[in-house]
């Protein structure tokens, strides 16, 4: 008799053999998914993890180790950890040196709105370096304030010079794109496409921001994570990228913690990225 380990990896599309080393403790790379759009990068992974599932749900939750395993992060703040609305000092650790100032400046590669834009005009060329991060500042709380009340609809679109980018629409078309997680756990589903409505028991979220340099230029990104038990064999959670300040669109990962043993989990995570 397959176990849900067995059943759910094969689903993404894992081999026999893969499975079994997964559960020995190696990494699979499973490769693209089926793309959501032609702006997608895609990957699917496979791995073992020794720790409980609360463990990994803690960490995953509230304890954000970006900084530790991955090179490009230069800051990262948690948002709201009251469960409220935030504020501007939970933006306080954002800060540009001197030659990072420009990204916030009008005609840069920023992803804004058309009325972030004009917010940003209205400072003037004199702005001060403390002006244009406070103003950065208050753009970015005003996106999460909006994503909190209403989801994906609540996302501004990117100004770009032919027309707008909806990133809402994105992380919406690549939810409905995966068949695993409405066959597996359709409430969750359903509350990843209509957040923050349609809440099921259990759920648990965060919200932090990251400040990461890439290609040597500064990108922040506002990130959600959501998650919840799935059965008394797992958890499920998601992590949206619902904004990102240049180099893509959005990010968005979907995983499958599954018990594996006493004190081990095997986890299926898939994440599709818009650039």
């Amino acid at each position: 008799m397959s176990s849900l380990i067995d059943e759910v990896l094969k689903e993404a599309g894992f081999s026999d053999s893969a499975i079994v080393d997964v559960k020995a403790g190696k990494l699979h790379n499973g490769g693209s998914l089926d793309a959501a759009s032609d702006k997608e990068l895609s990957v699917k992974l496979a791995f073992h993890v020794k720790g409980k599932i609360d463990n990994i749900k803690l960490i995953f939750l509230h304890l954000p180790a970006k900084k530790k395993y991955d090179p490009t992060v230069g800051d990262l703040g948690m948002i709201a950890t009251d469960g409220g609305d935030g504020s501007l000092e939970d933006f306080a650790g954002i800060n540009l040196s001197p030659n990072q100032v420009n990204i916030a400046a009008p005609g840069s590669d920023l992803n804004l709105s058309k009325d972030e834009i004009e917010t940003f005009k209205k400072l003037g060329k004199k702005a001060t370096h403390e002006e244009i991060e406070n103003c950065l500042r208050q753009v970015l709380l005003d996106r999460f304030r909006a994503y909190k009340k209403n989801g994906l609809a609540g996302i501004k679109p990117y100004v770009r010079s032919k027309k707008e980018f909806y990133a809402g629409e994105e992380l919406k078309n690549q939810i409905l794109h995966g068949p695993i997680l409405k066959k597996r756990a359709p409430m969750f589903h359903k509350y990843a496409l209509d957040y923050p409505n349609n809440k099921p028991d259990g759920v648990e979220e965060s919200f932090f921001w990251v400040n990461s340099i890439i290609d040597d230029k500064p990108t922040i990104a506002l990130i959600h994570r959501v998650g919840m038990p799935h059965g008394n064999e797992g958890y499920v959670y998601m992590e949206r990228h619902f904004y990102i300040s240049r180099s893509h669109n959005c990010l968005q990962g979907i995983g499958a913690a599954m018990i594996h043993g006493e004190d081990e989990t095997v986890v299926l995570y898939a994440t599709r990225t818009s650039g």
